[in-house]
């Protein structure tokens, strides 16, 4: 039997979950181009008489999208630089430079794996206040960052501990730092990795509701799962706006996933067999 034909039986069998993760949000995509009345006739899956593009453009004024889906992506562009600027040479000095107390300082970071964000919010909303960073982009992108380095460092780690050290070795030969190897030598090799990290930093940025919520107060600085739920409060029942709104929420983050997918399979896999 080929290894096609063993893969039918696994494939079938994981058709209906399949179903069961798509189905509703088939059926938010398809209710958010219906009428009032059709989303009112309770028949999820009946395809619209007439596409109503509409419903996608006065969702976005009505809700001040634009507004939102900016400081979202101010929120995802610094929470991703940042990671990577930490993170990456985070976990080359832990895979690669030898110096006393380097595992446990690896356990260290691991050990916030283990630790739920709730546990620790109160003394982190005190530091921000502290700082004056409260109800702030920049709170809320330093707050991220911190929670997402301990598996960003164990990712890169991972990754850059499988690169044989005779590169550095060579390196070094012609007179380069640890910088410049990190930068010349380890980053352009390590592309699945770091498109991995990017990916998981920005699906998890751009998703965040339980942060946003404790350090954004005002509307103005409110990312868009935070005005999400604030316009379907207030829209609640008209449900095609809530629809076409909620589809606004996710897509740009689902097409990210899609055009780097392959990449970001590639990049978990990778560190996992190398870690």
């Amino acid at each position: 039997m080929s290894v096609r034909n063993r893969e039918w039986p696994v494939a079938l069998a994981l058709t209906p979950v399949l179903i069961l993760i798509l189905a509703p949000f088939v059926w938010l995509v398809i209710s958010s181009f219906k009428t009032e009345a059709e989303i009112g006739q309770a028949d999820p899956f009946t395809w619209p008489a007439d596409l109503m593009w509409r419903n996608y453009l006065d969702a976005w004024q009505t809700g001040g999208f634009g507004d939102l889906v900016g400081n979202s992506l101010i929120n995802l562009v610094g929470v991703v630089a940042l990671s990577l600027i930490t993170c990456a040479p985070a976990g080359y000095a832990l895979a690669k430079i030898r110096f006393p107390g380097r595992e446990w300082l690896f356990y260290a970071f691991i050990l916030g794996l283990t630790v739920p964000v709730q546990a620790i919010v109160i003394p982190l909303y005190q530091v921000l206040f502290g700082l004056n960073l409260v109800n702030t982009l920049a709170g809320i992108v330093l707050v991220q960052v911190s929670n997402g380095i301990p598996f960003g460092i164990f990712l890169m780690r991972s990754f850059f501990i499988g690169v044989p050290d005779d590169l550095i070795e060579a390196a070094k030969i012609d007179g380069a730092s640890h910088f410049q190897i990190l930068t010349k030598v380890f980053l352009p090799i390590s592309t699945p990795a770091v498109q991995a990290l990017v990916i998981i930093s920005a699906l998890s940025t751009w998703n965040d509701f339980f942060l946003p919520l404790i350090v954004l107060i005002s509307p103005e600085v409110q990312t868009l799962p935070l005005g999400l739920v604030r316009f379907a409060s207030t829209y609640a029942s008209d449900y095609r706006l809530v629809f076409s709104g909620t589809v606004i929420s996710f897509l740009p983050i689902i097409l990210l996933y899609i055009l780097m997918q392959r990449r970001f399979t590639e990049g978990l896999t990778q560190g996992a067999i190398k870690g």
